[in-house]
């Protein structure tokens, strides 16, 4: 057991060195640009972390908020909603152990999409 949390701390304090160190290089690297690169650089960092977070941009959509055209990102996503009724008569028929692989909601498909530019968040 001691060397399992050894072994974890040691991961642990590698990662965030390897953070810090990632972090330097990009400052250093960042200081030799010159302003229009930089700001260029950091734009597409800035959309490369959109993209992961809320998704790709839709240029057909409109947000129902502001009505901005070609600012909202879309992604997909599954969300659990209520109670299903299937795994409730199985955790009934199995006397609950089925709830411990299935858990009692279902999960259903969404889209979430984000505007960039009110910065709104909504599901449909």
């Amino acid at each position: 057991m001691e060397t399992f949390l050894v072994i974890a701390v040691l991961v642990i304090v590698g990662g965030i060195v390897a953070g810090i160190i990632a972090s330097q290089q990009e400052q250093e690297a960042l200081s030799k640009m010159s302003s229009t690169e930089r700001a260029a650089y950091l734009k597409k960092k800035r959309n490369r972390q959109a993209s992961l977070t809320w998704g790709s941009l839709n240029p057909a959509l409109v947000c129902p908020h502001c009505q901005a055209r070609g600012k909202v990102r879309t992604k997909g996503l599954k969300v659990k909603k209520g109670i299903s009724g299937a795994k409730a008569t199985g955790a009934v028929l199995t006397g609950g152990v089925s709830l411990l692989a299935t858990g009692l909601s279902r999960k259903e498909a969404t889209t979430q999409a984000h505007c960039d530019n009110c910065n709104s968040t909504w599901h449909f």
